[in-house]
């Protein structure tokens, strides 16, 4: 008898320590998922506050921690695909080659800059409830559709500017007059050698190094001096010049300025890359643009 009461005795004496040792390890959870949950890492957190139970003010720690994880898988998501699109951006305002549109670097930059202003980024983290519903809106509200298509537009218009430019940089005789086949109107198609090059420049020192000579419809050829395409020259429909350099090509289009408004004028030139391009004087302004804007065309065309 006296050892059943001594044994319950002993419970008695037990349980408040055990009850303390429980609060206790309820207390040690708690701050810990607290700490967690402070410094961002609420899948810890969340497992921790769950398992407390209703201790203190779990369940909401609980609830706060869950509406971060899903505003950050959804943060991070957006953010992937702006970074993607911003480290592409970046790849092609670097690029060491040059662009046909060089305005489009600076433009493609400008986005960039705009796009790194507008993503959300998380410099604190959340401490309360109001903090935690107020990131979740600012969360919900994020879009970056209108960025990530300028961004990819003019991404892809930059890259194909500098493919552009590509084509027009010193090509070949072959390429000229491979691109004047396609150009509507264009009837015959010649290119200079060094023993009937017109002005004798062919291959010169800062000169060409190819002269693709055109006739073109768009001129009546007997009102045009000589037999061939050759010899009728630019005044038959015009002529594409290649240059080495584009610095080569620019002297030689202020070389045909001066002749601008004068009875010497040859036709409308403009320089694209390192190349000249020539329409014939016996066309009207308006024919010359199309002409020209046609050759441009088909001589930049990257498909």
């Amino acid at each position: 008898m006296k050892t059943a009461v001594a044994y319950r005795k002993a419970i008695c004496l037990l349980l408040p320590v055990i009850f303390l040792l429980l609060v206790g390890c309820d207390s040690s959870d708690y701050h810990e998922a607290v700490g967690l949950q402070e410094e961002g890492k609420y899948s810890d957190a969340a497992a921790l506050f769950e398992s407390l139970g209703d201790y203190e003010d779990s369940s909401a720690r609980l609830n706060q921690c869950r509406t971060m994880e899903k505003a950050l898988r959804t943060l991070e998501q957006r953010n992937a695909g702006l970074d993607a699109l911003m480290d592409s951006a970046q790849k092609a305002i670097k690029s060491q080659d040059k662009a046909l549109d060089e305005s489009l670097r600076e433009k493609l930059d400008t986005l960039v800059a705009h796009a790194k202003v507008v993503k959300v980024v998380v410099r604190e983290y959340p401490k309360t409830e109001a903090e935690v519903k107020a990131f979740a809106r600012t969360v919900s509200d994020s879009d970056y559709s209108a960025e990530m298509t300028a961004l990819k537009e003019n991404t892809s218009a930059l890259e194909k500017s500098i493919k552009q430019y590509s084509l027009v940089n010193a090509p070949s005789e072959s390429y000229v007059i491979s691109c004047l086949k396609k150009v509507k109107g264009i009837v015959n198609i010649a290119a200079v050698t060094e023993d009937n090059d017109p002005n004798g420049n062919l291959n010169k020192a800062h000169s060409y190094t190819a002269a693709v000579f055109f006739t073109h419809k768009y001129v009546n050829q007997k009102n045009v001096f000589g037999k061939t395409v050759i010899e009728k020259g630019t005044d038959g429909g015009g002529c594409v010049e290649v240059y080495a350099s584009e610095e080569d090509a620019l002297k030689r289009d202020r070389y045909l300025g001066t002749f601008d408004g004068t009875i010497l004028v040859s036709g409308s030139h403009r320089v694209i890359g390192t190349v000249v391009v020539r329409t014939s004087n016996e066309m009207k302004a308006s024919q010359q643009k199309k002409v020209e804007k046609a050759v441009i065309a088909e001589l930049t065309r990257a498909e």
